[in-house]
């Protein structure tokens, strides 16, 4: 099979029921990945609205988005978690960072990591900013994705990383099947092709990191081993 020199391929993995791959596979593009209420803007083309909006136009036409693959609630109470539920539950579905991890930082939140059934590869070098999917919210206050820039060349996880805010009463946050958590935005020139690829449950582990270092750097050192092997 033949790529385009300039293409960056992405191939997500995944494991399980071949509907999750038909429902809510990642979304590319304007047409896929624009939130429904875009069409309740007025049409007029003397009307100043996002519909004319160079930046939210160009957002959606080169981001690609992450649906949740399954109706989740997270319920918390102060910082700590205290009652994960889903149709489609799977062992260490959330795992937390500790706080110690961030120091001072995000004194009124805490962490929480969905853990993705997508692993992704890519027949190219090309960094991704992965960030929070602010326009397929309903409410901007409830949760907050963080922002990072991955490389799926060199790793293959695409976990969700969010910020909680602190609460002293109990609080439910509600999320629907299909809902956009997180686009991935390349920062590099390049054109995106996305496939979606069956695995078996030993092959999809296959994707997953691996350490081998007895310090934190194994992603760098991973990456420096892997280009001197291409050499």
């Amino acid at each position: 099979m033949f790529f385009k020199k300039n293409e960056t391929v992405l191939t997500f993995h995944t494991s399980g029921s071949q509907q999750k791959i038909d429902l809510f596979s990642p979304r590319y593009g304007n047409q896929q990945l624009l939130p429904n209420w875009y069409r309740t803007i007025s049409k007029d083309p003397n009307a100043v609205t996002l519909r004319s909006c160079p930046a939210f136009a160009d957002l959606h036409k080169n981001s690609i988005g992450i649906p949740l693959w399954t109706d989740m609630t997270i319920s918390y109470k102060g910082n700590r978690v205290t009652r994960i539920n889903a149709p489609y539950m799977y062992p260490d579905m959330i795992q937390p960072h500790h706080e110690d991890q961030w120091g001072a930082g995000f004194a009124n939140s805490f962490n929480v990591k969905i853990l993705s059934p997508w692993y992704v590869t890519a027949n190219r070098d090309t960094p991704f900013l992965m960030h929070d999917a602010v326009w397929h919210k309903e409410s901007l206050d409830e949760y907050q994705v963080l922002s990072g820039i991955v490389n799926f060349k060199y790793q293959h996880s695409s976990h969700i990383n969010m910020m909680l805010p602190i609460s002293k009463e109990e609080k439910t946050v509600e999320l629907k099947a299909g809902t956009i958590l997180a686009y991935l935005t390349p920062l590099s020139e390049t054109k995106i092709k996305i496939k979606t690829q069956w695995e078996t449950e030993e092959k999809l582990n296959s994707y997953k990191f691996y350490r081998f270092s007895f310090n934190d750097n194994d992603y760098r050192k991973g990456i420096k081993i892997k280009e001197n092997l291409e050499e």
